[in-house]
């Protein structure tokens, strides 16, 4: 038992260490120790059809993020074989494929890699090709819910992986997702107002002119120019402020904002190091 335990850390180890530097050596390590699937990484032979790739990617996010790699069979003992794929597919024709299914937010943490072994110290290995799909744990826009129907993915449902199959989720998972959101202390509706009145600030600076302007010079000189302008033939002209525009430009109220907001951040970063 204790042997067992020991070995499930040490893939549960491995599978880390490729998660968070995902290398070609990381892979080979990977594979050639693994004793099978855990929840957080998945194995698939062949590409599946992408919108089940996309509940998978919503499985997996909807608890922490993971992992899910194309071109490893699953043997009957539940160990993995790595087989390979015959060619890689396209990173823009994933994503297109993938998008239909997914909220822009969970979308945005989704990489994808392509591992080639033209040599490799396991054999296994040697002229395989393999892709990877890593999904980035970002719990303040839980829970991540699917946004189309298509081959097995329903519009609406929320996916988290159980075991090593991805299944919609129940009432305590669902309490677990909520409450992981919770714990991050983010709002969506503070980031949706702000960014709302920062558009209507803007809107509102915008129908007010900075500056007036105004024809210089003695009255004949400025009645030779008003004629000129009127038959479109030129005139001088000078901007003068406009002594009702806000003292603080739209600009330097970003600025401001920007530097709150700095200052905010170090505060807290400094209670973390404490």
């Amino acid at each position: 038992m204790i042997a067992m335990t020991a070995k499930k850390k040490t893939l549960k180890e491995e599978f880390a260490k490729f998660y968070e530097n995902p290398t070609r050596e990381g892979l080979r390590e990977l594979l050639r120790d693994n004793l099978g699937e855990l929840s957080t990484f998945d194995f698939k032979e062949q590409w599946p059809p992408f919108s089940k790739v996309a509940r998978h990617i919503l499985g997996l996010a909807n608890i922490g993020g993971g992992c899910i790699i194309i071109g490893v069979a699953e043997r009957e003992d539940k160990t993995l074989e790595p087989r390979g794929i015959e060619a890689l597919v396209d990173k823009s024709t994933i994503t297109n494929s993938i998008k239909k299914f997914l909220p822009t937010t969970l979308l945005e943490n989704v990489e994808i890699g392509d591992f080639i072994y033209e040599a490799a110290e396991y054999p296994a290995l040697i002229g395989k090709k393999f892709q990877a799909l890593f999904i980035t744990d970002d719990p303040k826009y839980l829970p991540f819910v699917a946004i189309a129907d298509g081959d097995g993915i329903r519009n609406n449902a929320i996916y988290v992986r159980r075991g090593s199959s991805t299944e919609e989720a129940n009432y305590d998972e669902l309490q677990g997702i909520i409450n992981r959101r919770i714990e991050t202390g983010y709002s969506s509706r503070i980031e949706i107002d702000a960014r709302t009145h920062i558009e209507q600030l803007k809107m509102l600076y915008g129908q007010i002119d900075r500056y007036h302007e105004r024809v210089t010079g003695d009255i004949s000189e400025v009645l030779e120019r008003i004629s000129k302008v009127i038959v479109g033939i030129g005139g001088t002209r000078e901007k003068v402020p406009n002594p009702i525009y806000p003292k603080e430009s739209f600009d330097e109220f970003i600025v401001r904002m920007i530097e709150k907001k700095k200052k905010r951040i170090e505060i807290v970063l400094d209670v973390v190091d404490i």
